[in-house]
Order: structure tokens, then sequence, then C-alpha cells
């Protein structure tokens, strides 16, 4: 085996592993009550972070549910930061005012984990939109569960992202649950991978246990729309192994057995026997790895409990916004601009959407007939000529 595909599978173990070890260990602090607020753990799926991952850079974007932990850590957040942040510290990624739901580390690419299920969909088509617009080969990623599957979110996210061929990676870890509802309960097609024909888009489901499987589905994807070839819906059938959330009730709808069943396919486990069996590692080093991973997580968990708490005085921020540099004070009267005339609203909004629009290239417009046809009320007239259908984007009715 060549050296640079050695150290790619060393890799791919460290990261699963980190995120194993790190998430058992913010189990044991939730039992202590040094998390503050849910903690939905990733432990059983920790392939299908990391093998998309593997594929992203720090300027692509990944859009997360609530059980996110794993997404940011196979991102890059380091894991000190991410303690600190669901132990409510000012060093955590979000300034301790996040905690789980709310991990936001946009140096890295991670936009934001959220407990809303569905929007990380529509974010992503959003910046996957915003790539394209600005002529990049940047790539947006969503994860979000089987449970978001039969949301509203999805099928308009999915939709616009196949209408306009965005670079866009939707990755459903089904893991079997929507909270405690077995999938089967909530959907009359039982995949959903098989979903993507009907929007015209490729589709593949994958084993999401097995980190070499996704990792090589998830780079044809990303490969794709890089080169602007569109999204890609990939399904990644998985379990996990921990309840929905930590404290939570975890035998009411699901045996023990079934959960013992799918432990003996934990992909750590299955990477591990891999680099064993074929002679690509020993024993010893892949032992040096764990006890590196060990004392990871401790480090992490002593930095995050010796932060400090953010300071009272700071409540205010990111909450209540100044006014922007360059405008004026506000409750100062604006200063007088010299003549004055009369406008319709629709000719203000038309003359004000021209005149932004010529000075920043970024700027686009969403909505119906509002592209060729120049607006319900011609607020758009003339625009479309002057830009066209990238920057005036006839939708579908909301």
């Amino acid at each position: 085996m060549q050296t640079d595909e050695r150290s790619a599978l060393l890799a791919l173990y460290r990261r699963m592993q980190t995120i194993r070890v790190c998430e058992e260990r913010l189990a044991k602090s939730h039992q202590r009550g040094l998390v503050h607020g849910a903690c939905h753990t990733y432990v059983g799926q920790e392939a299908i972070a990391v093998g998309v991952c593997a594929h992203l850079s720090a300027a692509d974007a990944v859009f997360s549910t609530h059980r996110g932990h794993g997404h940011a850590l196979a991102k890059g957040l380091d894991p000190g930061r991410l303690f600190a942040e669901l132990y409510g510290r000012e060093t955590g990624c979000s300034g301790g005012r996040g905690g789980s739901m709310h991990l936001f580390a946009p140096e890295i690419g991670m936009m934001g984990t959220s407990g809303i299920v569905g929007p990380c969909i529509l974010q992503a088509a959003g910046a996957g939109y915003s790539f394209r617009l600005l002529k990049t080969d940047r790539v947006a990623v969503a994860f979000f569960g089987d449970g978001a599957v039969n949301n509203g979110a999805f099928h308009e996210g999915v939709n616009m992202a196949a209408l306009w061929k965005l670079p866009v990676l939707f990755v459903c870890e089904n893991n079997q649950f929507a909270t405690e509802v077995p999938f089967a309960c909530s959907a009359g097609n039982p995949g959903v991978a098989n979903r993507a024909a009907s929007y015209g888009l490729p589709g593949a489901e994958v084993d999401g246990n097995d980190v070499l499987a996704v990792r090589r589905v998830a780079g044809e994807a990303v490969e794709r729309a890089r080169a602007g070839g569109g999204p890609t819906l990939l399904e990644c059938k998985t379990y996990r192994t921990r309840p929905h959330s930590e404290g939570m009730g975890d035998f009411t709808y699901r045996t023990r057995e079934e959960v013992e069943a799918w432990k003996a396919r934990c992909p750590i486990l299955r990477l591990r026997e891999k680099l064993l069996g074929e002679g690509i590692v020993d024993d010893d080093a892949l032992g040096a790895i764990d006890r590196e991973i060990a004392g990871l997580a401790e480090a992490a968990h002593a930095f995050a409990e010796g932060s400090p708490w953010p300071d009272p005085a700071t409540a205010g921020t990111h909450v209540f916004a100044g006014p922007a540099a360059g405008t004026d004070v506000a409750g100062e009267p604006a200063a007088d601009d010299g003549p004055r005339r009369e406008l319709t609203f629709m000719k203000a909004t038309l003359e004000a959407l021209a005149g932004e629009m010529a000075r920043n290239p970024a700027i686009f417009v969403l909505g119906e007939g509002i592209g060729r046809r120049g607006g319900n009320f011609n607020t758009t007239s003339g625009l479309f000529e002057r830009h066209g259908a990238e920057r005036l984007r006839d939708t579908p009715i909301c």
C-alpha cells in the first residue's frame, strides 16, 4: 500500500476515534451536570462525518443538526473549544452562549448546529447558491437525520438545489429512528436515496458504518459539485448506540439485543480490523493512537473546566446590533442630501435595486415572476436584461 493511502487510513481512524472518545467523555460530563442543556451524542455514526469531511477544506461549509458534535470535530474543531462550549465557558466556539445545538466555527467552515429539524437543508442550498454566484469551487454540505426527510424544508431545499444545479451534498444519516419513531412509521417509501430521482439529481445509498464506502461515494459527489455538476443526495444507513439524548430512556422503543447487534458493526472496529488484518499497521501503533486520543479528551475536559464563565457584562453581545459602519448615529436627523423628489413605492424599489445591484455584484433577487417578466408591479423591470438569471432568479411559488 502506498504511503499516502496508509496515512489517509490512519487519519480516518484517528478522527473517528477522537469523536468516539470525546463523545463518551461528554456523556460522563453530562451525568455530572457539567454540560448545560441537551447532549445528543454521535456514538456509532462516526464514519459518516469523517468520510464526508475527508473531502472538505476550511472554505467549504457544513450545516448540521442537534447531533452535531461529530460533524464539528470532523471539520476540524478543537476538542477543547467543543467541551468549553458545552460547559458554557467563554473559550467555547460560540463563547459559551450556544451549547451543543449552536456550535459555530466559521473559520473552519462549521456554519452551525441547530435544534430545529430541517433548516440546515435550506441553509446549505443558500450557501451553494452564494458559492455559485461568486464563481468559487466551494461546496456546501447539509447533514440531517431521517426525521427531516418528511419535512417541507427537505422538499424545498433539494428541489431548488437540483433546479439550479447548486454545489451541495445532502447527507441523510438514516439512524433508523426520529427520536423514538421508527422510520417505517413515518414514510411510505422505505428509502431516502431513491427519492433523488424525483428531483432530477443523483442519489446513492451507502453503508454508513463503513468509512471507506462513505469516503468513496462522498468523494464522487463533492468532485461533481465542484465541477459544476450540481447536488447529490446521499443516504447513509447507520445507527446510534447511545440514547437519543443523554438522560433519556433508551429501551422503551428498541431492544438491548438490537443495540448490541449494531455495536458489533461499529465503524471504528471495522476499520481497525481492516488495518490489522491487511498488515497496514500493527496493534502497538493503534494502541499508541488510542492512548493519545484518550489524553486529548481529558485535556479538552480540563481546559473547559478551567476556563472562565462569560462575563455578565457581555450578555448583550451578539444580541443587539449597533449602528452599521458609515451610517448616522441612531436618533440624529439625517443629513440633507440636496434636492428631493417624489417617487411611488414601486419606482423607489426599482431604483434602489438597480443602484445596489450595479454597485455590488453579490446582491441577487429571488421571487416569483421577478426575472424576465419584471415583477408583478414592475419592481424589477429591466434588471433581468442587465444582470441575467443568476441574479434575478424566478422561484417556485411559496
